[in-house]
Parts: C-alpha cells; sequence; structure tokens
C-alpha cells in the first residue's frame, strides 16, 4: 500500500469521523485550494483508499461525496514508526551474533522478497534499475535512478527508515544489502541521509 504523508492523513481522518465529506468540505477543513484537494483525493482514490458516491441535490448538480473505505483504514492503522524502533533495538542489542546476523539476514530476505518479481534477470544493470526505481516510486518511495554519471545512481529523496536510521545505521547496510540482493550487482553508498544530506543516493556498480 502506498505510504500516505501528515496531509493524507488529516484528511482520510476528517472522512472516518464524519462519514464522508465533498471537495469544497475538504478544502475548508484542509485550508487548501479546490486544485489541491481534487489531486489528493485522485491520488487516494488511486491507491485504494477512498470510495465516491453521488448525492442527488434535488434540482441542483448532484454532488460526489467521497468516504474513506477499508484500505484507507489500514493506511490510518499503519503507523508503526515507534513499534519497528522497538523491535530494531531489540534486535540489534542481541549479544548472540550468529542468532542476530541470522535475523538481520531474514528481513533483508523478506525486503528483497518485494521487488525480486519485478525486475527481470535479462538486460543491463542500468535498465534492471530503472525497473527497479519503476517499481518502487509505485510502492511510494520517493526514489529515481540517474545515468548522468560514470556509474548509475539510485536516489532515495527522503530515507525510508528515518527513525531506524538514527537509533542504528545498521539499517543502511540492510537496505545496501537489499539493493544489491535485487540487482545482482555491488552497490556502494555515496551519500547519507543520516550523515546530514538531503538524500541518500548509491553508486550501482555495473
Amino acid at each position: 500500500m502506498a505510504a500516505i504523508d501528515e496531509r493524507d492523513r488529516e484528511l482520510l481522518e476528517h472522512l472516518h469521523r464524519v462519514g464522508g465529506a465533498d471537495v469544497q468540505t475538504l478544502c475548508d477543513v484542509l485550508k487548501i485550494t479546490r486544485t489541491a484537494v481534487r489531486a489528493r483525493i485522485e491520488r487516494l482514490r488511486s491507491t485504494g483508499m477512498l470510495a465516491m458516491e453521488t448525492q442527488s441535490a434535488g434540482r441542483g448538480r448532484p454532488r460526489q461525496i467521497y468516504q474513506i473505505n477499508a484500505n484507507g483504514l489500514h493506511a490510518l492503522g499503519e503507523d508503526y514508526r515507534q513499534l519497528a524502533v522497538v523491535f530494531w533495538q531489540v534486535i540489534s542489542e542481541i549479544e548472540d551474533e550468529t542468532l542476530r546476523n541470522s535475523l538481520l539476514a531474514r528481513i533483508r530476505n523478506r525486503l528483497a522478497e518485494r521487488f525480486l518479481r519485478q525486475p527481470s534477470a535479462a538486460g543491463t544493470v542500468r535498465e534492471r534499475l530503472d525497473e527497479l526505481a519503476d517499481q518502487m516510486k509505485s510502492s511510494g518511495f520517493n526514489i529515481e535512478s540517474d545515468h548522468s554519471a560514470a556509474l548509475p545512481i539510485l536516489r532515495e529523496t527522503n530515507c525510508p527508515f528515518p527513525m531506524l536510521a538514527d537509533v542504528d545505521e545498521s539499517i543502511c547496510q540492510v537496505e545496501k544489502e537489499v539493493l544489491e540482493q535485487v540487482l545482482g550487482t555491488n552497490v556502494e553508498f555515496v551519500n547519507r541521509c543520516r550523515d546530514g544530506y538531503h538524500c541518500c543516493e548509491f553508486e550501482v556498480k555495473s
């Protein structure tokens, strides 16, 4: 399911609270323009979080009422960041190195499984990188592939695990290993949000 931001959350919570609303009501609640509200609604509808119902208004034009559905309610409950931090801390504190590494490997493999089905085994590394970037975008990642340098770059414009990275930088290594597993080639850090940069960049060895 695609990620939601704070404005998405505010919109979904309002619809959940009142049962449904039209565009103008959402403009008044969110204090943004109709264009911005419509764009947000269309994106949430495209990800399956909103339903639309047309209501007759007597002699006037029918009103389109937007309602949160089961997927939207599920998205509202997906603020697992604090719980993820606790889990990660528990894993990192395991003294048995073999057990700790085994758990990290299972996490890495499970993350890689999300994307291994998409990029084709055929084609160049650059082509597989583009496929991976497209799939990650469709999953809600702010990411792009860049071929302007000698070696291609995978660039995340924001860290997908900011709270975990603040606690333990080993999550960065896990992400790097996931990318290597999916792309089938070596990947090296160029920049990391954790180190104060505005993005995370991975150089992909072709």
